[in-house]
């Protein structure tokens, strides 16, 4: 894929971030020399910028396998970001009661750079048959639970953003613009999304937004329940995305929304 192109240069912070990114796509860990090879640089080239990233703390040094890997201080800094750390402030009590309530683990998902980002977990610790899906994992937009939350409660503008995004890190898919904007109609129309998850077998997503203020769509409030083959065993779907609803129009309530009359 083609780099995007850009107005303004800066050489550094461009081979930082990409140090940066790389190595958040490689959890083990990467040696000096594998960097270089990743980035097709030389090890000159690279060892400055890693030694600055470390000494900053955003890389570790793992003496033993000769490594470095992401810190946590991005992830702490996001946490910190005010929006974020306002929203998690606000709703991690009320999605306890909430998991507590229908027995679920319930996470929220924001948007993040043309994909789904989930943001925090919340368990329900006494029920062995709950998903807990990891914090910082990504979806795609097009065909997932929280995706079609997102896009559907966009404005026209962002929406257009987020899929030109979207089709910035996936180049080879096309859109079918036309079925997803029916998916859009259907989901405002019942406020909320339901559907088996288009990766895990035997496992049903339910997402509803959460608005701000500005009566913007912040996040998805979602749940991932594993079902079994006797139907009788499964909770009831419409009472949890009932609940679901109650709970994320209480959490946009605190975030300064109100419902238009």
């Amino acid at each position: 894929m083609a780099e995007k192109e850009t107005k303004y240069k800066a050489p550094a912070l461009e081979k930082g971030m990409a140090i940066i990114e790389l190595l958040a796509k490689t959890p083990e860990g990467l040696s000096l020399t594998q960097i270089s090879e990743s980035m097709g640089k030389s090890k000159a080239e690279i060892f400055r910028m890693v030694a600055v990233l470390n000494d900053l703390h955003y890389l570790e040094f793992y003496q033993t396998e000769r490594v470095y890997r992401l810190s946590l201080k991005l992830y702490r800094l996001t946490h910190r970001y005010a929006p974020v750390h306002h929203l998690n402030t606000v709703a991690f009590p009320i999605i306890q009661t909430l998991c507590n309530d229908i027995q679920q683990s319930c996470h929220l998902v924001v948007y993040s750079d043309g994909g789904g980002l989930i943001l925090s977990h919340q368990d329900y610790d006494t029920n062995s048959n709950c998903l807990t899906l990891p914090v910082g994992g990504r979806g795609p937009l097009t065909d997932n639970c929280a995706g079609h939350v997102l896009l559907a409660y966009a404005t026209y503008d962002n929406r257009e953003r987020m899929l030109k995004a979207y089709q910035h890190h996936h180049p080879d898919l096309s859109l079918d613009l036309m079925a997803l904007r029916n998916i859009w109609l259907r989901v405002k129309e019942q406020g909320h999304e339901a559907m088996p998850s288009p990766v895990l077998a035997g496992v049903y997503d339910i997402g509803v937004p959460i608005f701000d203020y500005y009566h913007n769509a912040v996040a998805v409030l979602m749940t991932s329940i594993l079902t079994y083959r006797d139907e009788s065993r499964n909770p009831n779907f419409d009472v949890i995305t009932t609940k679901l609803k109650e709970t994320s129009m209480l959490i946009s309530t605190k975030m300064g929304f109100l419902e238009e009359t």
